[in-house]
């Protein structure tokens, strides 16, 4: 049984969609053509922006021909391929088959065959989200083209809101003259596009969580910053609190929308004062309901979730916020210095406040907080950046544990607090004229160049995952590794990076995992079988077990198949991969007992 498509099989998109992917294949084809678009940029997008668009348009055609989709890298769980019962009870892997469990920093994506129902797609926990999918399939298909250009896009508006905030920011700062200021912003945006951190969210297709949660949350700080009075009006109010809606229906994390607005209110015209809380009382009522639901929205997810919430086993919450003291300082050297940066970052957890010296970082935390709370006055705009981006890394860095200690999307909107933070230091700062745009070219092409080569390393899979492989300490990359080289069939090719990791992590679940994928993939059942028992006798999980009744299966041993799926549903109830192939086996059995009267 296969899954159909969740796009719309409307003949009326057919021509638009063929011919604007036409389009964009002789674009990304023709470096010619791709400087006339770049070109174009400055007439359809106004003032100072249009650069900003072009800049982006060089580096992301540049590579996007290159780039294949990546759909299933999970986020905290590792979940293998999904595999439905075919009609001959066999498991062949395909990508294009697969699903993860939802988490609270990464849900499964729609991209190749969900639910053909629009109302199927969006009735689960993320559903304008699912319906951006949706709409990309109803107008490409699922050419990867079409799917990256929506993100790029997606980015180029976003940085157009973040000039607007900066711009604005600035202004309320005390800057008075209006060419800095809007130099300062253009800098600061062209900064937020082309920073290498943002590459995760822009060419990862199911990065678009992150970068569409933030569209929502920019637009509403937007019209709140730029309001017509001082004190909102009903209008303003409903237009914040339905586009807050709409990013909390993107992605958990726009909740911190809330947190961006009082500290905005009480930071300025004057800090700590309480009075803009009292000109927008409007606004904060509406949210106090509005942050309410989306409390109740979140809870219900991490309750659901098997990898974010205070059940997961990795780490207890004081645990994890011992942690992310750590993270936040990598995110800090990430932003500062893009080096190292990685698809899955093998970040261990401090299960006390001493391991990985998590005291120090905790300590110097504290210090940092408690230094710009002091000189909130002397510096508001590094200040005001430093606690603007703690608010927007609460959701998912704080103490609400998730798999994932670190990853590199997070700081997609958290680097608008950081651009401020640069501007303060840039303030103080006394060279000249030509050596400060000297000094600030390097850094913009510094980015450009990092960025435009990790555009390019997104476009090989498999050498992703090595690269996060090398530095990997639980050995997942290596069973992601594996399931690329499936779609591409050179699962030939893993094996010596798995004799490699064999070496280096001895009995990991993971690898051990990987090595039965890549035997099933190469068509040797019965290696890849032996490889699975033992995992499932070191390491018992719903997934080992819905790959062993795969297998079997396959191998025309249809008892042993049900058997071993039974055991995965038991093991994992909520598991919808176990209990879809279970489905599909006991749908097998019955149609082959009709077939025998």
């Amino acid at each position: 049984m296969r899954r159909r498509a969740c796009r719309p099989r409307d003949a009326n998109f057919n021509g638009v969609r063929d011919s604007i992917l036409a389009t964009l294949r002789d674009i990304h084809n023709d470096s010619r053509s791709r400087f006339q678009v770049g070109d174009l940029c400055l007439l359809i997008v106004p003032g100072d922006l249009g650069f900003l668009v072009q800049l982006h348009v060089y580096i992301a055609f540049g590579s996007l021909h290159r780039q294949n989709i990546i759909l299933n890298f999970d986020n905290g769980s590792d979940h293998v391929l999904e595999a439905p019962m075919s009609d001959d009870l066999s498991c062949k892997s395909n990508q294009n088959e697969a699903h993860s469990e939802p988490s609270f920093d990464d849900f499964a994506v729609p991209l190749d065959e969900p639910p053909h129902n629009l109302l199927a797609c969006v009735s689960g926990v993320r559903p304008l989200l699912m319906l951006s999918y949706w709409l990309n399939g109803a107008m490409w298909g699922n050419s990867p083209v079409g799917y990256h250009f929506c993100n790029l896009v997606i980015h180029a508006v976003n940085a157009g809101l973040v000039f607007l905030v900066l711009a604005k920011l600035l202004a309320l700062s005390g800057v008075t003259n209006t060419h800095a200021t809007r130099v300062a912003a253009v800098l600061g945006a062209a900064v937020f596009f082309i920073h290498p951190l943002q590459t995760e969210s822009v060419a990862y297709i199911t990065g678009r969580s992150e970068s569409l949660a933030s569209l929502f949350v920019l637009l509403a700080y937007v019209v709140f910053l730029y309001r017509r009075q001082e004190s909102i009006s009903w209008l303003e109010t409903a237009v914040v609190i339905t586009l807050f809606a709409f990013g909390v229906s993107t992605k958990e994390n726009a909740v911190c929308l809330v947190g961006m607005l009082v500290l905005t209110d009480v930071y300025w015209p004057r800090t700590s004062s309480m009075q803009g809380l009292r000109n927008n009382w409007k606004l904060y009522a509406a949210l106090a309901l509005g942050a309410a639901l989306a409390a109740w929205k979140v809870f219900r997810v991490l309750a659901a979730s098997t990898s974010a919430g205070f059940s997961i086993p990795e780490a207890t919450w004081y645990q994890y916020g011992f942690t992310q003291a750590r993270a936040f300082f990598t995110y800090l050297q990430l932003a500062a210095i893009p080096a190292g940066q990685s698809i899955d970052h093998a970040y261990p957890v401090s299960h006390n406040i001493l391991e990985h010296g998590a005291i120090i970082y905790l300590a110097a935390l504290a210090a940092l907080i408690a230094v710009c709370f002091v000189w909130r006055k002397r510096y508001p705009l590094a200040c005001f950046g430093f606690f603007l981006t703690l608010i927007i890394l609460a959701p998912t860095s704080s103490i609400v544990p998730i798999s994932d200690p670190v990853a590199e999307r997070r700081m997609y909107l958290p680097l608008l607090g950081l651009i401020l933070i640069g501007f303060e230091i840039a303030g103080h700062v006394r060279v000249r004229r030509f050596t400060g745009y000297t000094i600030l070219g390097v850094i913009l092409a510094g980015f450009y160049a990092l960025c435009y080569h990790r555009n390019l390393l997104w476009a090989e899979p498999s050498q992703l995952f090595l690269d996060a492989a090398a530095e990997s300490t639980n050995g997942r990359p290596y069973l992601n590794m594996v399931k690329v080289l499936a779609e591409e069939h050179r699962c030939n090719v893993a094996i010596p990076y798995l004799q490699q990791a064999e070496q280096r992590l001895p009995d990991n679940y993971n690898v051990e995992l990987a090595w039965g994928r890549a035997w099933e993939c190469m068509g040797q059942p019965r290696k890849a079988l032996d490889k699975l028992l033992r995992v499932a006798l070191l390491w018992p999980s719903s997934d080992v077990y819905t790959m062993i009744g795969c297998l079997y299966g396959e191998m025309g041993r249809p008892v042993q198949a049900g058997l071993a799926l039974r055991k995965a549903v038991a093991l994992d109830s909520r598991s919808e991969t176990a209990r879809r192939a279970l489905a599909d086996w006991n749908q097998w059995m019955h149609d082959n007992r009709y077939l025998n009267r």
